[in-house]
């Protein structure tokens, strides 16, 4: 019975889960259908593939654009709305606005595919999150956001009036973590710091390493490339490049001559040297022979 039951519930579920959202064609325009049955009547121009989770796509139609007087151009625009797997279409709050049709842009297929739990979308110049059930996430707008690997984090840039483009990291209540004063921030997930970069926007400016409270835990004068919580990576370009690993714990410095370091985590780096790559923890630097030679 316990059997019998369990195969009910596997092939259950398993139809459940091919009901999923499909595309139709009907007289040069698309619409959408489940199960075979028409869920919006076909009034697209083209809708673009469904992202991995097979969550939401873009459906999009050509509309005119408004007529300008002194130039003579092609008129037609496309405009899309995001579409989620039960046919609903996103509404953002925009100031005291809405927006429910979104301009399609070059970066617009990326911004919805390249995000397991998150779109990006553009609207009147500025940038917004919403998750992939279309619930918005952040109303403030940004010239640039981008989800952080440090879960429900987003970093966000925005533009001076002197043309610099300041960095910052917020949550997802749109609470500052990381004040907008960086020109380059990459998280690390393991250890959950951000790693914080001023160079062009400060004379002799410090790298600062801050955790997800904001609490700015490590600084430095010199350029760091990644941290943990137990090592620094600092990247020197003059005279030449080269790598230098500063332990936290005791204080020590290690010059490594290598073209990259790549951050693997958990204190497990990729060195490229010669061409060639080796993986090694941090810990254990003295034990890879090429770096003694």
């Amino acid at each position: 019975m316990k059997r019998a039951l369990s195969i009910f519930i596997f092939i259950f579920l398993s139809a459940a889960s091919f009901a999923q959202l499909s595309t139709f064609k009907k007289n040069n325009k698309f619409g959408f259908a489940k199960d075979g049955v028409e869920l919006s009547p076909p009034i697209y121009d083209t809708i673009l593939p469904f992202d991995s989770t097979k969550k939401i796509c873009m459906a999009c139609v050509k509309t005119q654009k408004p007529a300008n007087k002194f130039i003579k151009t092609n008129n037609m625009i496309m405009v899309c709305k995001y579409v989620n797997d039960k046919n609903e279409s996103l509404v953002l709050k925009v100031k005291n606005d809405t927006v429910n049709y979104f301009a399609l842009h070059k970066k617009a297929f990326d911004y919805y595919t390249q995000y397991k739990d998150y779109v990006v979308v553009s609207a009147r110049d500025k940038k917004y999150v919403v998750d992939k059930q279309l619930k918005q996430i952040t109303f403030a707008g940004y010239d640039e956001i981008i989800p952080s690997s440090i879960k429900h984090h987003f970093i966000v840039e925005n533009k001076t009036l002197g043309a610099s483009y300041f960095n910052g990291v917020i949550d997802k209540d749109e609470k500052q973590v990381v004040p907008m004063e960086y020109t380059h921030i990459k998280s690390n997930p393991f250890d959950t710091l951000f790693i914080c970069c001023t160079a062009q926007i400060k004379l002799n400016g410090s790298d600062d390493v801050l955790d997800i409270t904001g609490k700015k835990v490590q600084t430095f004068n010199r350029h760091i490339d990644n941290a943990s919580k137990n090592f620094v990576i600092h990247r020197v370009f003059e005279p030449y490049e080269y790598y230098i690993i500063y332990d936290l714990h005791t204080k020590k410095e290690k010059i490594i001559n290598a073209e990259d370091i790549t951050y693997l985590g958990n204190d497990n780096v990729n060195i490229k040297i010669k061409g060639k790559y080796f993986k090694t923890s941090l810990f254990k630097l003295d034990e890879l022979k090429i770096l003694n030679e």
